[in-house]
């Protein structure tokens, strides 16, 4: 209010002749710079401008981070008990992290980890890859923990346990074998027809290559195989191909993916395609080309109309 007023007084000055037009200018600079820069103070302080080193290790690795780190396989994941789990992102900063923070969780995750995750069932550690726990040692400094019975990024089943709903599903994983059994709710019984779930044991399936966006897996097996993959489910963008052709996939274990993998060696991608965002890049390409058909229609207009 009060800059509203001391401008107000500056322009009526030069209405009134009593200031020449520079010195207004000069004046209302200034204020402008007065306001904007005790607003912006509360923004951007001393503290946002630091060392470029600084920014660049914003956390400072611990002597179990580097322990893990030397894992040559990089697509396990890491519990870190030395922090709030589920409310401290630092560990992410290193590794594939169980925990972290995000203010818009999925609800399904935040379900699973106020019913089984907070509750340290391992079954629900062990189907999510979870190959290390940083935990406190005894001089109190962070330590590691191996996993043994971490499942890796994707396994075959030999049982299939349909439950009524999500309610009976989230409640199953209290007591099963990730190993040995999947459970998917009874509205996903159509992409289990027709199959004979039996495991087999030579069969193979690995990832091959991580990224956020698209997952490779190559699976080999003498039989048609059930898989379940160490990712969230989510349908809403992500499209599952094996050797190239679009197949279907459902929900196992209340979170994560599962598929019916065709006997042979096939290749199996995850790809995150949402409509939403192909659609956008079509709107934009267009409107971006109806401004530069505009920006040279007006400069043709311009130069005829001048040499009329």
């Amino acid at each position: 209010f009060i800059f509203i007023l001391l401008s107000a007084f500056v322009m009526w000055a030069y209405l009134k002749n009593h200031l020449k037009k520079y010195p207004v200018f000069a004046i209302l600079t200034v204020l402008i710079l007065i306001d904007l820069w005790t607003v912006n103070k509360r923004y951007v302080n001393d503290n946002d401008f630091v060392r470029k080193s600084l920014v660049n290790v914003p956390f400072q690795p611990t002597q179990a981070d580097e322990l893990i780190m030397k894992d040559k396989d990089p697509n396990y994941r890491v519990m870190n008990l030395t922090v709030s789990p589920f409310n401290d992102a630092s560990n992410s900063y290193f590794h594939k992290s169980i925990g972290g923070y995000h203010g818009a969780k999925l609800r399904r995750y935040q379900e699973l980890i106020e019913h089984h995750l907070s509750k340290n069932n391992m079954n629900v550690y062990n189907m999510l890859n979870t190959k290390y726990f940083i935990i406190r040692g005894e001089d109190n400094q962070p330590t590691v923990q191996i996993n043994m019975q971490a499942m890796g990024n994707a396994w075959f089943v030999n049982d299939v346990k349909l439950v009524k709903n999500a309610d009976e599903e989230i409640a199953a994983l209290t007591t099963f074998s990730p190993t040995e059994t999947a459970i998917v709710d009874k509205k996903f019984d159509a992409y289990l027809k027709g199959h004979i779930i039996t495991k087999d044991p030579t069969g193979t399936i690995k990832l091959k290559e991580y990224k956020p966006n698209h997952l490779t897996y190559e699976s080999n097996t003498g039989s048609d195989q059930l898989a379940v993959f160490s990712e969230i489910y989510y349908d809403k963008g992500w499209n599952a191909y094996i050797d190239g052709k679009s197949m279907p996939y459902f929900r196992a274990n209340f979170v994560l993916r599962a598929m019916i993998v065709p006997a042979g060696k096939h290749t199996i991608e995850y790809k995150f395609e949402p409509a939403v965002y192909r659609t956008g890049e079509k709107i934009s390409f267009a409107s971006s080309l109806l401004l530069i058909l505009l920006l040279i229609g007006g400069g043709i207009w311009g130069w005829m109309k001048k040499e009329v």
